[in-house]
């Protein structure tokens, strides 16, 4: 059972610092949020970043082969493979007049394995509250940097 994700944040910073900053991927990422436990970097262009990232989800050891495609200045893609689901997200940046900058997150994420598609709709549910706090978290430190940067 394939299910998706949508979630729109409103980030206090400019498009090409939230373009940048999100997708500066570094293993340093996995100090920022739980779920994440490992993340390392296979290579890296202008154009695409390859990954492996191993999270802890669904009370288990996940381990995921990530390609993140890179359009700059306003979207990205992410997917994700691994054994026991796989994933596309996509992620579109949208400044606004007033120096902010929307963020829209859509990911369809397919369960491979027999007990996370038993639990798929519980477990959307979980995945959606998980990888909406970790936005949360993402965007805070984000929009603290920002501060920073721009008060210097």
């Amino acid at each position: 059972m394939v299910f998706e994700i949508y979630i729109t944040r409103k980030i206090k910073a400019k498009r090409e610092f939230v373009f940048d900053w999100w997708t500066d991927l570094s293993p340093d990422d996995a100090k920022l949020v739980k779920p994440l436990k490992n993340r390392k970097i296979i290579s890296k262009t202008a154009k695409e970043v390859v990954l492996q990232d191993e999270e802890m989800m669904y009370f288990r050891k996940m381990k995921f082969e990530v390609r993140v495609t890179l359009e700059r200045p306003e979207r990205w893609s992410a997917q994700y493979v691994g054994k026991a689901a796989s994933a596309r997200s996509e992620y579109l940046l949208r400044p606004e007049e007033n120096g902010t900058t929307t963020l829209f997150y859509h990911s369809v994420i397919e369960p491979k394995d027999f007990l996370t598609n038993l639990f798929s709709p519980i477990v959307r549910h979980f995945v959606k509250r998980v990888f909406s706090g970790e936005m949360d978290i993402f965007n805070s430190t984000l929009e603290a940097e920002y501060q920073r940067k721009t008060a210097t």
